[in-house]
């Protein structure tokens, strides 16, 4: 079989065990071929021929404003100025035609905003070129400033209201537009512009706070600077490998002493292996005590951000921050943990209780303090995995995993990944893989999926996905009228009205109009080539890479015909759902039998082989529950209007918390949570990921367990959830598709409801 790609054929000539699997399940042989292709150009060195490096450059991402650095602020300068003339339109609308255009018009500013802000996250984290990576982040800000601006623009928020407030306009809308306009009158109120004047000044004001506090919070976090390097004393690392912390020569040369630093790889190596209790003790207290820089950070952060809250009325940051969530308010969340907690709790009480006893026969004391737990987390799992555990990595290598990916949203969905050459200058590095999402029912293509999957020097090692291009309804688009309707003297004269980024979107089955294509950027951070030309991954990756592509079909499913709620455009507690889900899927023996092939002979896993390992992965699933619970309900305390009092001490607040729930005694003094980076950027929405955890076992019981390949399974998911972005009241969305009508409303119920079905696990199966 020969397929060409990037101007150069490749062969396919090994009988693939996978492929006559996938076959038999009733995937076709013209998707298999697609299949094949994708295999190979992931597993072989022939993978860059998916690129073509001749020729004139046609611009990153195909957009011929973008062949060169200094191309990205004057593309970020020309959007400013259609934006401006969309926003004197939008503020002009009296007539009865364009007040009724006023949500879409809306909508559009922020299509146009984000399509180049969005853009500019990406390529100034993954260009490996610093001159694009400057360029992109002055891009970033100066657009980003320009949206805080209309963030407070008055006249913007008039329009909308003049929509909303008429009620025969408003319930002309569509579902989807009202959602929209929801959206935007949420945002527009989060942004105080409400207020008074001088209220509206001091909101700007505790705002700009809110960012410093933040990124001085986060900086703190990442480098440790605040802190000096201390000395460990040196006599009570006996019995631990001295070489993976660099100190072999201490063997040739004695010390007193080593250097570590509060917080550092280092010290966590001691908790986790030092067979000392004192050294154990010793490296937390170095960590997680004494530290007052970071906690006065964080306080004045969380002071701030109720001053804030209480300046728009609110009680409390939680409650300013959970409005437009589906737990809607603090006491919601507190309910959910506290049915959580307890669920949790009597497993990872008996948890602790093996450590004692471990602790009991090494140590002669079965009392557990909170710097014990690594050391005896590492304990019990050597103590309870097998004696000999068979690597899987040979069996999961990238082409397997991503062709096993495809076949499982084939026979759900009815979609596969079709690789696809990419032009001079359109990717940012070789090693990206452009994937054209291609959807029978449609019949042909819905989007793009561009996959920079390697680590290199210089980028980020977390994975993430990256929206750059949302789904939206374009053929209503009359540019044309901005530049009539909203020309003002102090604009350029631009009356050009091509699409900035290129875009002509494509034609929808079943739905009228022309709709833009999402475009998504995959990253993940896993070795390069080796082994033949296969990349082989750990079972960790796996699940990345299975849990990141579910946000990313969720953007490619979800195509609505408004920007701002188009695939994961919608509730914070509500986007993990599709990802989480897909992390019940990977473990599932015919899911397996679809991904997992070894690298040379293309035999299968052994389940029993990938059983071994998930039994072991999860003995200590309860503990780490237990633990994401208490930090949530730290989260909320921490943003409740305890903020509020002049007493107020996060460090008091994580004592009480630990003496009221925790499994360990309180450390006074503590200064653990000022390594808690996430409380900046979840802020009151930590939870979640919990809440979306039940959510997702809820729904894989429900819908997808007893036939996890079954279309009909799939396309229900599809069409009462992922389709719909944030387009409709999630609520509503799983009543209908689980069939359970109490939770519609949403209410204290329906979270004590969700709190009652518990987390659930995904979790190996028995073979018979």
């Amino acid at each position: 079989m020969r397929h060409v790609v990037g101007g150069r054929p490749l062969h396919l000539t090994r009988s693939d065990a996978a492929s006559v699997t996938a076959i038999e399940m009733g995937v076709p042989p013209s998707v298999e071929r697609d299949h094949g292709v994708l295999q190979e150009l992931l597993d072989t060195s022939s993978r860059a021929s998916a690129a073509r490096t001749a020729g004139a450059p046609t611009g990153l991402f195909q957009i011929g404003h973008l062949r060169a650095p200094q191309d990205f602020v004057l593309l970020a300068q020309r959007t400013l100025v259609r934006c401006q003339l969309l926003v004197n339109r939008i503020s002009r609308a009296h007539t009865p035609r364009e007040t009724a255009l006023v949500v879409q018009h809306l909508d559009r500013l922020s299509d146009m905003l984000c399509g180049v802000i969005d853009m500019a996250e990406l390529v100034r984290h993954a260009h490996p070129d610093k001159a694009w990576a400057t360029a992109a982040n002055d891009a970033y800000e100066y657009l980003c400033n320009y949206m805080n601006v209309l963030n407070t623009h008055t006249e913007l928020y008039d329009a909308l209201r003049r929509v909303m407030d008429d009620s025969q306009l408003y319930q002309q809308l569509s579902k989807e537009a009202q959602a929209v306009a929801l959206i935007f009158l949420r945002d527009f109120e989060k942004s105080g512009i409400h207020l008074p004047p001088r209220e509206r000044e001091r909101f700007v004001d505790l705002s700009d706070q809110i960012m410093v506090l933040g990124r001085a919070f986060l900086q703190d976090l990442s480098t440790g600077t605040s802190d000096a390097v201390i000395e460990f004393p040196t006599e009570l690392l006996q019995g631990l490998d001295l070489s993976l912390l660099g100190q072999s020569l201490l063997r040739l040369r004695p010390a007193k002493t080593i250097s570590v630093v509060p917080g550092s790889w280092e010290l966590h190596y001691i908790s986790r292996h030092a067979p000392n209790p004192e050294a154990r003790r010793l490296a937390y207290m170095m960590s997680y005590t004494g530290r007052d820089m970071p906690v006065a950070i964080l306080e004045q952060l969380l002071r701030t951000r109720y001053e804030l809250a209480r300046l728009t009325g609110k009680e409390s940051a939680a409650e300013m921050a959970l409005v437009d969530k589906m737990a809607g308010s603090s006491e919601h969340v507190s309910s959910f943990l506290r049915l959580m907690a307890h669920a949790q709790r009597p497993a990872a009480q008996q948890m602790i209780a093996e450590f004692g006893a471990l602790k009991h026969k090494l140590e002669g004391t079965s009392h557990m303090d909170i710097w014990d737990r690594d050391f005896y987390a590492e304990a019990y799992l050597q103590l309870h995995q097998p004696a000999q555990l068979t690597p899987l990595s040979p069996y999961l290598s990238l082409g397997s995993v991503f062709t096993g990916l495809s076949r499982l949203f084939y026979l759900l969905y009815g979609i596969h990944f079709r690789a696809a050459e990419t032009q001079p200058g359109e990717v940012w590095h070789p090693d990206v893989l452009k994937l054209e999402v291609v959807d029978e029912t449609e019949g042909g293509v819905i989007g793009t999926i561009y996959c920079d999957l390697y680590s290199r020097e210089g980028k980020p090692p977390s994975a993430a996905h990256y929206t750059v291009r949302c789904s939206r309804r374009i053929d209503q688009d009359d540019a044309h009228l901005d530049v009539e309707l909203g020309a003002s003297p102090e604009l350029p004269a631009d009356t050009s009205t091509e699409h900035l980024l290129g875009v002509v979107g494509a034609p929808s089955r079943g739905r009228p109009g022309r709709f833009q294509l999402p475009v998504v950027v995959l990253m993940t951070d896993f070795p390069s080539m080796g082994h033949g030309g296969a990349s082989l991954l750990r079972w960790h990756d796996v699940e990345t890479l299975f849990h990141e592509m579910g946000h990313a079909i969720h953007s490619m499913i979800g195509r609505t015909e408004f920007h701002n709620v188009s695939g994961t455009r919608c509730a914070t507690d509500f986007v993990e759902l599709p990802s989480i889900l897909m992390e019940h899927f990977l473990v599932h023996p015919q899911v397996v039998q679809l991904t997992a092939h070894h690298h040379r002979t293309g035999s299968p896993l052994p389940y029993h082989q990938l059983q071994q390992h998930l039994d072991t992965q999860k003995r200590l699933d309860a503990l780490d529950a237990h633990q994401q619970i208490l930090l949530a309900s730290l989260d909320q305390r921490y943003h409740s209007s305890r903020a509020g009092a002049p007493t107020f001490s996060t460090s008091k607040e994580l004592e009480a918390l630990q003496a009221e729930m925790g499994l360990f005694p309180p450390v006074p003094n503590a200064t653990w949570q000022g390594q808690f980076g996430h409380l900046f950027g979840y802020g009151a929405t930590y939870y979640s990921y919990l809440f979306d955890r039940a959510i997702a076992a809820r729904v894989w019981d429900k819908v997808f367990a007893k036939q996890p390949l079954s279309r009909e399974a799939g396309e229900e998911f599809k069409n009462q959830v992922l389709r719909y972005g944030g387009g409709k009241n999630p609520w509503h969305m799983l009543a209908r598709l689980l069939k359970e009508d109490d939770i519609a409303r949403g209410d204290s119920r329906a979270m004590e409801t969700i709190g009652r079905w518990g987390l659930g696990c995904p979790t190996s199966y028995e073979l018979p």
